[in-house]
């Protein structure tokens, strides 16, 4: 095998690895962290995603690998900070005064909660401690935080103790955080504790939408949560790959990525 096919095979390998870890990469990104040229690196996405295993989209390019684990917590609280304030802006757009709210996990559910109207009054339950912490000194939102186990690092409860609070509230709207959005296997996630407060949201809401910027868009991770036809809307961002969009639509799927009012 020559030196240059050699360097080929390990830069596809880097170029996969960091895709897998962010979801999305851009050329000029991974030229400066390979010391390539922006044109070497865009031959490098063609061939991966005439294997499989990228999907270019305008600006880049999304890993079509399965996600086994979560980013860190500190890379998603600054990724996608923009995507996140759109989504956040359509989550406003769907509340009323006098609603009761799940709000579950993950740092687009913090912006999707610092994005509530300042004036809105209603209720919130939610299982991140974030999400209490963002809402602590609204004093027209009736917030209640759910018990339980927390998870280290992530800032989130689960069990059986939160799952028994959750099963006596009678909700207006369920928002969740999802870990992938793909056609093939729907909507998925990393814990089975949090798919298991997923679904009792679910059950416990008039309407459920799911949150997810469009880095998730065409991923699956390891857990699965439910079918696209299960939540009322999918809420992404307006950076979100058009053919992606499409191709949801087309199984039946309500993609939201402007505010509705």
């Amino acid at each position: 095998m020559s030196d240059q096919r050699q360097t080929s095979s390990a830069r596809h390998a880097r170029i996969l690895e960091l895709a897998a870890h962010t979801a999305f990469v851009r050329p000029t990104d991974l030229a400066a962290e390979l010391g390539v040229s922006a044109e070497t690196i865009r031959r490098d996405l063609l061939v991966l995603e005439d294997a499989g295993r990228v999907r270019r989209v305008h600006g880049g390019a999304l890993s079509l690998d399965r996600r086994d684990t979560i980013p860190a917590r500190d890379d998603r609280r600054v990724a996608q900070r923009k995507q996140k304030q759109e989504i956040g802006a359509i989550v406003a757009s769907l509340v009323s005064d006098g609603d009761v709210l799940l709000m579950e996990i993950g740092t687009t559910m913090e912006m999707a909660a610092r994005a509530l109207p300042s004036g809105w009054s209603g209720t919130v339950v939610t299982n991140s401690l974030a999400v209490g912490a963002i809402l602590n000194d609204r004093p027209s939102v009736d917030l209640q935080v759910l018990g339980g186990r927390v998870r280290l690092g992530e800032m989130n409860t689960f069990g059986p103790d939160a799952l028994t609070q959750l099963a006596g509230i009678n909700a207006t709207i369920a928002f969740l955080a999802v870990g992938g959005v793909s056609v093939e296997a729907g909507l998925t996630d990393y814990y089975p504790e949090d798919v298991a407060v997923k679904h009792l949201m679910m059950r416990r809401a008039t309407r459920t939408y799911a949150l997810a910027d469009s880095n998730k868009l065409e991923i699956r991770t390891t857990r699965s949560v439910c079918n696209l036809a299960d939540v009322d809307a999918i809420i992404t961002d307006s950076s979100a790959d058009g053919g992606s969009l499409e191709r949801l639509r087309a199984r039946g799927a309500t993609v939201l990525t402007q505010p509705q009012r």
